[in-house]
């Protein structure tokens, strides 16, 4: 059997789809409809076993609960068979469910069955041989043809257990009633274990499987009523994108070539099948083209030599521009390289002289100096032509075969000089091009030469502004909106690098000594910084700031603001007033000893006398006494009273002290010696006291009597600060590093001096001891014998108190003998 031939592409191309979309169409009908089948079969098992799981309950519930009941409540002779058999209860109410819902077919049946219409059938002995020949299987199921109606059958096997016996075994064992009911031959005889019956549930599946044919059916006729859609508008694309490009191409041949031998290829494209006969047709069109080729490659030979007179010409005007860039780029180059018009004018000539094939090169000044500059001869002074002047005020170049004059300015109102080519040979710039680049040029020189000029005012600008800031004392820093250092002087510098010392001395931690740091550092403590607040407000701010180390500061920010109007920068200023405090702090101290010694020297004087009748007469009194209380009375008196002339003692000392005469001491020997003294009481408080010395003498010149008191007295504070059996008390003598000073610190590791105490610390009076212990005088003695001597104290708080005596450092005692009294001070 032959089929015709298909004549055009676009019969093969739909048959072929046809083919492909039929193959498509079976697989997916067939895969839908063993889909259908497979959901049936899954529903239809789950209801099978549903209905034997119902079997079971029913049997376990009579077995197990409504069986042993039974036997309890009735003789044991009854047997009531509606109540007390599974297989008759079972099988009563699955006939309901039978009735009721007609799909379910439920048959529980058996060889020799004792009922008649529960006796085994050909399906259900053909199902019970299988499973005797399987023992190891407890289910079946499958498809299967009853009463010409098709059904799904699940079986499984019955067991006779043990207490099936009783009614299955013997005829003589057996309930009466069963006897009565089905007589003794049937149903008898069974053994324990044996598989004689079936539990068969069966559904019908006949109509679930003509439903699923039906909807195959139905998905075939929508399948092939979408692929005739699916055809038409394959079709109609095809006409669109494929037919139609192929006449239109053919159709624009016909157009384009009209020879005789182009129409009779075109002749030929009408017949057949299009892809076949366009490429028939593209093959001697092809030959076609190539004779038109040679034909090309003829004319194409004159083409070539035209093109390659204007490549040259071209070729050439672009090595020349090339030129120009790199002459401007050099220029540019030099010109950051320049710090003057004549470095600039001797990198710039040769380059200028070089790109235009010049003999000569020069410039000259034409604003006051006429300064010149020569390339190559740098001593040659170019001639200037009779109109120089109407050059410059029309600020037009000159162009000759010999010689270019090029006015130099940024602007045509303002030219600073002229630059001169000079071509001996007459091959100047005849170009117009070139004469543009020239005028260019004039005109970048000229607005390098004023970039020179205000590079170099800034320069001049930035020196007298870096001399006037480095003048200046104290630190000035200029900062931008990021609160970044712009600007600052050897002094802020100084700063940055002590405050990063204190920090690292303070917390362990390297800190860097960047004058970025000097504001984070200062307003460390402060609850804001005023940095951001002067900058936010525009306002200028000034606050005094306590670092580290009880340095204080004045810092003041001042907002900048640029020549546009909008903000961004401030000046910091700091001066530092420690010192201006400190000294302020001593003078204050001193008018205040000063007024409260004289107030004390009166009232002493005033108070003594009156004080040493009082005391002469109750000792008068106390020996003329008999009795032992008024004794005790008057000792009380003579108690209280050589208390208040030791105040009035202590007054005295405060006011007028005695002082011997300066001698050079040894302080680490007087400190020496003052340990030795208070060994003792150190001692019975169980406080350990030590003295730590640099080991090189320390001379000073003071009376030795006004050393030893104020040693007496800080030793005294320290030792009643301190807590018996765990208190430590420290005499240290060093030189300070950096000043030379004689420095003597007394340490304890007692409670420390509270903040609030420390600026009433050395007033008169003031004390922190309980009453009775103290007068408040001994640091104020002390403070006045200190400053006497020309020094200073200082308190700190630390883990305890910290007395730090500084004294001047006299360099001219370091080669005097010490003084006998030191000597044997040292000694005793």
């Amino acid at each position: 059997m032959s089929f015709p031939r298909l004549q055009t592409i676009q019969h093969r191309f739909l048959f072929g789809l046809a083919i492909l979309v039929f193959l498509f169409g079976l697989f997916f009908s067939a895969g839908l409809y063993f889909h259908l089948r497979s959901l049936l079969h899954s529903e239809v098992t789950d209801k099978a076993k549903l209905v034997l799981a119902q079997v079971d309950s029913v049997q376990i519930y009579v077995r197990e609960s409504l069986r042993p009941k039974m036997y309890e409540k009735l003789p044991s002779d009854e047997f009531i068979i509606e109540a007390m058999s599974s297989s008759y209860i079972s099988r009563r109410i699955m006939e309901q469910l039978n009735a009721s819902m007609g799909e379910y077919h439920h048959r529980r049946v058996a060889e020799n069955a004792r009922n008649p219409d529960f006796e085994i059938n050909e399906l259900e002995a053909e199902l019970l041989q299988h499973f005797r020949n399987s023992p190891g299987q407890r289910s079946w199921e499958g498809y299967r043809k009853i009463d010409d109606q098709e059904y799904f059958v699940m079986a499984r096997p019955v067991f006779f257990e043990k207490s099936c016996m009783t009614c299955h075994g013997s005829p003589e064992q057996a309930p009466k009633e069963l006897i009565d009911r089905y007589g003794g031959e049937r149903g008898f005889g069974r053994k324990l274990g044996a598989l004689d019956g079936l539990d068969v549930v069966g559904l019908p599946v006949q109509e679930a499987v003509l439903r699923i044919r039906e909807a195959t059916a139905s998905y075939i006729g929508i399948y092939i009523g979408g692929i005739l859609l699916f055809f038409a508008l394959i079709q109609f694309f095809f006409n669109r994108l494929v037919v139609d490009n192929l006449r239109r191409l053919a159709l624009y041949f016909r157009v384009r070539f009209q020879d005789h031998a182009d129409t009779r290829l075109f002749d030929k494209l009408d017949k057949g099948d299009e892809i076949d006969e366009m490429v028939q047709g593209m093959e001697e069109l092809g030959d076609h083209l190539l004779e038109a080729r040679r034909q090309l490659q003829n004319n194409a030979a004159d083409l070539e030599r035209t093109v390659a007179s204007r490549t040259e010409d071209l070729t050439r005007e672009a090595s020349e521009r090339k030129a120009d860039v790199q002459l401007f780029v050099r220029l540019l180059d030099g010109l950051n390289r320049s710090m003057s018009r004549r470095d600039l004018w001797k990198q710039a000539l040769p380059r200028i002289g070089e790109r235009f094939g010049a003999d000569e090169v020069s410039f000259m000044c034409m604003i006051a100096s006429q300064n010149f500059h020569t390339w190559p001869d740098a001593r040659k002074r170019p001639d200037l032509p009779d109109d120089w002047r109407t050059l410059i005020v029309d600020a037009k170049p000159y162009f000759t075969a010999e010689k270019a004059i090029i006015p130099v300015g940024a602007s045509a109102s303002f030219i600073e000089g002229l630059l001169f080519l000079t071509w001996s040979k007459g091959d100047g710039p005849v170009k117009e091009q070139d004469q543009a680049v020239l005028r260019a040029l004039g005109q970048q020189l000229g607005i390098a030469l004023e970039n020179l000029s205000a590079l170099d005012n800034l320069v001049r600008q930035k020196d007298v502004l870096a001399s006037i800031i480095e003048g200046i004392s104290d630190p000035l820093l200029f900062m931008d909106e990021n609160c970044s250092v712009i600007l600052a002087n050897q002094a802020a510098r100084s700063l940055a690098e002590t405050l990063a010392t204190v920090d690292k001395g303070e917390d362990g931690e390297p800190g860097g000594a960047d004058v970025d740091t000097i504001l984070p550092r200062l307003f460390k403590g402060e609850g804001d910084c005023l940095a951001h607040k002067t900058l936010d407000h525009s306002q200028p701010f000034i606050r005094e700031i306590y670092s580290r180390g009880g340095r204080s500061f004045f810092v003041s920010l001042y907002p900048v603001t640029t020549p546009s109007g909008s903000g961004g920068r401030m000046v910091v200023y700091i001066r530092e007033n420690t010192q201006e405090k400190r000294v302020l702090a001593r003078m204050q101290q001193g008018e205040k000893l000063a007024t409260v010694g004289k107030l004390a020297a009166g009232l002493a004087h005033e108070i003594n006398n009156p004080l040493g009748v009082i005391l002469c007469y109750a000792q008068l009194l106390r020996d003329s006494l008999a009795g032992v209380q008024e004794k005790e009375d008057v000792e009380v008196i003579i108690r209280h009273t050589r208390q208040a002339r030791n105040v009035l003692q202590d007054l005295l000392n405060f006011a007028r002290p005695k002082k011997d005469g300066p001698e050079v001491l040894d302080v680490r020997r007087v400190a020496e010696a003052a340990a030795k003294v208070f060994q003792v009481h150190a001692e019975n408080k169980r406080i350990r006291l030590t003295v730590e010395s640099s080991g090189e003498p320390l001379r000073m010149y003071a009376p030795q009597q006004v050393l030893e008191q104020i040693l007496t007295n800080l030793l005294n504070n320290a030792l009643d600060a301190v807590t018996p059996g765990e208190g430590e008390v420290v005499i240290r003598t060093f030189r300070e590093a950096e000043h030379k000073e004689i420095v003597l610190q007394v340490i304890d590791n007692g409670p420390g001096v509270p903040e609030e105490h420390m600026a009433h610390l050395f007033d008169p009076f003031f004390t922190t001891k309980e009453v009775g212990q103290g007068t408040g005088l001994g640091l104020a003695v002390v403070y006045g014998l200190v400053r006497d001597l020309g020094g200073r104290i200082e308190v700190g708080s630390a883990s305890g108190a910290v007395f730090t005596l500084f004294f001047p450092n006299d360099e001219t005692l370091e080669h005097l003998e010490l003084s006998d009294g030191i000597e044997r001070g040292a000694d005793n």
